[in-house]
Formats: structure tokens, C-alpha cells, sequence
């Protein structure tokens, strides 16, 4: 086999967590953001990370951060959701935005120093290049510290990938983390690019998945508490040999696997999918596809549905599904959608937000984002559970600063046991955690769609909506409330082991004209300072009929525009530099006929002043 350049870098970090099935929240922070070569601070190149500890998500700024990314990402957060530590594959920052100690040159050498940034004042490096190319696991048994592997290329250049591992004490160096071990060689190879990890069936070890360069052989690891350790080399694949990007990911239940693999600059890009025993970590029953590939097959992505249903692949410009519960599952493959030719920069060509790399939100969303170096859009799948499109794939339907490819990879953290399979040996149960998320229809907003984001092996669903009904065991319903205001609803799910329920209170509309402020309402602006699209994301309360409202310093509205809950878009292209004020209001039981204003029938949600820059 020729020699082949490859500038790419696979980098896996694993964390140790005690309590392996209360570890629920590890991929809550992503750590996200391109603020490449810039000195003077832009918001539009604006360091950032989205919060799903709250719901719905939130983007948060991190202004502070040194660090850069490319398309090698990855961040760990606590099992309670605080973020704990991030890094783009040469370097790893603690949450605290500087870098643990040992940890400021992971796979130091001629290969890191081509990716370095000259600048060290703003910025220590670019980061890797290999979206997967990076991954926390847990280190089970361990109980201070955290195991890291890296593959990448070395420093002759050619196509030869190294794979090691390293420790960091996570407590060590006062409570911040620090590297004691890196760099011990455990896989010398020729390897593709993408990495992934699984549940083992004993609900504590970890099954880590690489392949080799040709897509035939593939590597099969088991990070247990003794390390990790080679199990098995399956002949399995289809050749699809060169210069690949890519991804690869388990159903959220881990039977199945898939690998989607263009050849860099070639018309050629196969969907390999594979039945897994999580109990012997044998991969089986290889089904191959090929779809087309256009321009540099930069933006090919691959990722189940939660419930494993449908399966869906892409390339730049084209996205299917596939039902995973078809006879021939080839046969079963639709064109879901195609790229609309969508620009996040007029008159810039790096700026199509065209498709490209998934990852698994914890609201049970699906995100991509675009395979072209700068787009500031992510695009979103709500329903990935439905069919056709009705699974509400939305294009550019999030506006984001400024992102190099770069999206988190994770594996599922809330996958427990097989139960009753042979390794369901450590006497570990799954024993449900309920978790639900609620979006109003738009025209009705008393019509609530309720989907269900329980884990732990959940099997009845009980629905108490608050307001007397009669109580509902559909796992994602829909139901209507009668009138204004706040009820609280319950969800309880049960196993053969145990029950969990989770109650919140849902606020909708305003009670009455006499209402002066919604207290409970959350609203959060992104970002402020602003340039062209502030993001106003609204929490905790459903408006009957909102709308927010801008006004200049001299108290004339100058911007309104209709509000929802959930994330809502406001164009300040068309205003003046300067400080606003803006304010969110209801419009109490509103009509078909309602005008966009009546002095006495609204109410003051939330208000504050916002900068256009």
C-alpha cells in the first residue's frame, strides 16, 4: 500500500465515574465555537457552548476561552451536568477555560506543530482536524482517574496511525485534573478516522470500535478497570480504501452500528451498518450501501433515530432515511431532503450550510452541522423517531456565530445492562429515569406535543397533565389544555425494578390583564452585543400571543416581531448601532382578529436592553 498525507487527528478521552448508572449528564455542555486568527474580539467569531442542562437548550458565551477548534472536539461534564473538562485534540482545558497541567501538548510533535497557531498570545493551537475525533468514556473501577486514548497520524506524515492512552487524576492539582501518564503506545496501524465506544452488556465496561484504512478489518477494544485490551480483529467490512471522512455510531440501544465513508475528493461514499452483541462485542450481518458524493465529500454524516427505528445518512447535498424494520433495508432508503442552497455569509463560499456531521442532543433532537469550513448555522431534526417529514428536519434553523465543522462526539452515557443476557454478571438493574420535553403547536398553543427523553430501559409511560384528564400511557402525546395557566405535569415510568417520576410546572398564557410581570418566564439573548441575528430563546412559559418588542433610545419601537417558546430568531440587520430596549409581551386570550397591539389586554413578560454593533 502507497504512502498517503493525511492531515487528520483522532484523539479518545475516558473518564472514570463511580456510580456507572447515575452517570446521566456527561454530554450537557457543548463546547463548540471558531475564533481563529482573530485579535480584536468579533461576536461573530464568539467562542460558545450549548447548555442542555436547561430546556429548552440554551447558547451560552464563553469569551474567555483560549482554546480553538477545527473539527476534533469533544467536552465531559459531571454526572450532574457541570462541565468538568474540553479539548480539540492537542491540548484539554478544564472548566475553568485553562489547560490541566501536562495536558498543554497531547501527541506533542511535527504533526502537532503543523496545526499550531503562530499567534500563541491569542490562540495555543487550531486543533485536529477529524470530526469523531475524540471521545470521554468512563474508566469503570477507577475510582480518581480519568483514561484517554489518542489515534493519529505520526510524525513521518504518511498513513500510518498510532493509537495510545494516557491517565488524568481527576482530583489531583486541587480538584482541577492534571495528567499523570500519555502517550503509551497500545494500536500501530493503518486506520480510518472515526472512533466510537458502546456499553458493554454488564452495564460498567466499554466496548471501543476503530477500523483499518481499507474498511475490512475492524478493531475491537474493551476498556475494563484493568485497561484496554484488543478482544477482536473481524474481517467484516466492505473495501472502500483511501484519504476518508466520515463517522461512526451505535443505536442508542446498541445493537446496531453504522460507519458512512467518503473518499476524500472521490465519488464514492459507502454506508456500512452492522447488527452488535454488546455481550461479546462481535459486529455481524454487514449491509452495504452506497449513496453520491459531491464537491470534496467533506460533509457525510450517519445516525439513528433514539428509538433505532430509522436510520439517516447524508451527503453535502442530500439526506436519507432509512427503516431499520424493513425486510431490505436498502430498498427502504428515501431522499429526505436536499440542500437549499442557503447561505450563513452573502457572497462568501465557505459560508453554505450545507450538511454535514450529527450528534445526539439530550433533548432527543438530532444536529448537524454544515461539512463547509464557516457556516453559522446548525441545521436540527425535532422528531428523529418519525417517518418521512414528519420527523421535522429543519435547514439552518439555528443561527450560531461563527463554526469550524466542529460538532461533540459522544457515546450514549444512559445505556445500562442486557438484562438477563450471559454478561449481566455485576449484579447491575436499569431502573428507569423520566425525562420528558413539551413544544406548543403554533397555531394552538394550548395543544401540547409531549416527547419522551426517558433512559435506564423505561417500558410503561403514565402521563398526569395536571388539569384533572384522565391519565394517559402513550410514551409521546399530544393533549390540550381548556384554559390559561400553570399546570403541573407528571410523567412516571416503570420497569420490572422501579418507578421514577418527574413533575414541572408548564405556565400558559396569562390569567389576567391585571398581570404585570410572568416571573416564571426565562428568556435569554444570544448574543449580546449583537450584529445581524439575536437569538431570544424562551423558557418556562408559553405565550398566548407573543411579542417582542424594540424600541430606540427615544422610546419608539422600531422592531416587532411574534415570539414562541422554544429558540426565535430576530433580524437587527436593519438597525442602527446603539443601545435598545426590549421587552416580551402576552396578549391575554387572544382572536384570529387580534390587532398587533391593544393598550390593556397585554401583560410585560420580560424586559432588558440589548447593544447593536
Amino acid at each position: 500500500m502507497s504512502p498517503i498525507i493525511k492531515v487528520s487527528f483522532l484523539f479518545t478521552l475516558l473518564l472514570l465515574i463511580s456510580d456507572v448508572l447515575h452517570a446521566q449528564k456527561e454530554d450537557y455542555y457543548w463546547i463548540m465555537g471558531d475564533r481563529r486568527n482573530q485579535i480584536v474580539f468579533d461576536t461573530s467569531w464568539t467562542p460558545f457552548r450549548l447548555n442542555f442542562n436547561e430546556d429548552p437548550m440554551k447558547f451560552e458565551w464563553m469569551s474567555a476561552r483560549p482554546m480553538n477548534f477545527d473539527a476534533t472536539c469533544a467536552s465531559l461534564c459531571h454526572p450532574t451536568g457541570e462541565l468538568f473538562c474540553y479539548s480539540n485534540g492537542m491540548s484539554i482545558d478544564g472548566a475553568d477555560d485553562k489547560v490541566l497541567l501536562g495536558a498543554d501538548t497531547i501527541n506533542y510533535g511535527a504533526f502537532w506543530e503543523l496545526w499550531r497557531e503562530g499567534n500563541t498570545n491569542i490562540i495555543r493551537n487550531f486543533g485536529f482536524t477529524i470530526t469523531q475525533g475524540m471521545l470521554f468514556l468512563p474508566w469503570p473501577g477507577q475510582q480518581d482517574s480519568i483514561f484517554f486514548a489518542t489515534i493519529y497520524p505520526d510524525d513521518t506524515f504518511i498513513d500510518i496511525n498510532l493509537a495510545k492512552y494516557g491517565i488524568i487524576s481527576k482530583s489531583k492539582y486541587v480538584n482541577k485534573g492534571g495528567v499523570k501518564e500519555k502517550d503509551q503506545l497500545f494500536h500501530n496501524g493503518y486506520l480510518k478516522n472515526p472512533i466510537q465506544a458502546v456499553k458493554h452488556a454488564n452495564g460498567r465496561d466499554w466496548w471501543v470500535i476503530i477500523a483499518d484504512i481499507k474498511n475490512i478489518d475492524y478493531y475491537v477494544y474493551l476498556l475494563n478497570p484493568n485497561g484496554i485490551d484488543l478482544i477482536h480483529t473481524l474481517v467484516i467490512g466492505n473495501l472502500h480504501k483511501g484519504i476518508s471522512v466520515g463517522m461512526t455510531y451505535f443505536s442508542l440501544n446498541g445493537e446496531k452500528m453504522v460507519n458512512i465513508d467518503a473518499l476524500y475528493w472521490e465519488n464514492s461514499t459507502l454506508v456500512s451498518l452492522f447488527d452488535f452483541d454488546r455481550c461479546t462485542g462481535i459486529l455481524s450481518n454487514g449491509i452495504f450501501d452506497t449513496i453520491p458524493t459531491y464537491e470534496a465529500g467533506v460533509g457525510i454524516g450517519a445516525i439513528f433515530s433514539p428509538d433505532g427505528k430509522y436510520l439517516y445518512a447524508n451527503n453535502d447535498y442530500e439526506l436519507y432515511q432509512y427503516d431499520m424494520d424493513a425486510t431490505e433495508i436498502k430498498k427502504s432508503r428515501i431522499l429526505l431532503d436536499t440542500f437549499d442552497g442557503f447561505q450563513s455569509h452573502p457572497h462568501e463560499y465557505l459560508y453554505f450550510t450545507t450538511f454535514g456531521y450529527w450528534a445526539y442532543g439530550p433533548d432527543g433532537r438530532l444536529y448537524n452541522v454544515s461539512g463547509y469550513g464557516s457556516a453559522r448555522h446548525m441545521h436540527i431534526m425535532d422528531y428523529p423517531n418519525e417517518a418521512g417529514q414528519a420527523c421535522s428536519f429543519r435547514q439552518h434553523a439555528l443561527k450560531i456565530p461563527n463554526n469550524h465543522w466542529t460538532i461533540p462526539n459522544f457515546p450514549h452515557y444512559r445505556l445500562g445492562p442486557l438484562d438477563g443476557s450471559p454478561c449481566d454478571t455485576l449484579g447491575l438493574d436499569n431502573h428507569p429515569v423520566a425525562k420528558y420535553r413539551y413544544e406548543p403547536d403554533s397555531i394552538d398553543y394550548l395543544r401540547l406535543r409531549f416527547t419522551d427523553l426517558s433512559y435506564f430501559r423505561p417500558e410503561t409511560w403514565e402521563w398526569d397533565f395536571g388539569d384533572g384528564s384522565p391519565r394517559v400511557t402513550t410514551q409521546h402525546p399530544y393533549h390540550t389544555f381548556s384554559s390559561n395557566g400553570t399546570y403541573h405535569v407528571c410523567l412516571t415510568v416503570s420497569n420490572e425494578n422501579s418507578s421514577n417520576t418527574v413533575c414541572r410546572d408548564i405556565t400558559l398564557g396569562t390569567v389576567n390583564s391585571d398581570d404585570t410581570q410572568i416571573t416564571i418566564a426565562d428568556i435569554t439573548l444570544f448574543p449580546n452585543p449583537v450584529e445581524d441575528y439575536l437569538l431570544v430563546t424562551l423558557g418556562e412559559y408559553v405565550p398566548a400571543h407573543g411579542q417582542i418588542m424594540i424600541y430606540d433610545i427615544t422610546g419608539r419601537a422600531v422592531l416587532t416581531q411574534r415570539i414562541y417558546y422554544g429558540q426565535n430568531s430576530i433580524d437587527m440587520r436593519g438597525l442602527q448601532g446603539g443601545m435598545y430596549v426590549w421587552k416580551v409581551v402576552d396578549f391575554v386570550n387572544p382572536s384570529p382578529a387580534l390587532p398587533s397591539r391593544r393598550k390593556g389586554e397585554d401583560v410585560v413578560v420580560s424586559e432588558g436592553k440589548v447593544v447593536k454593533m
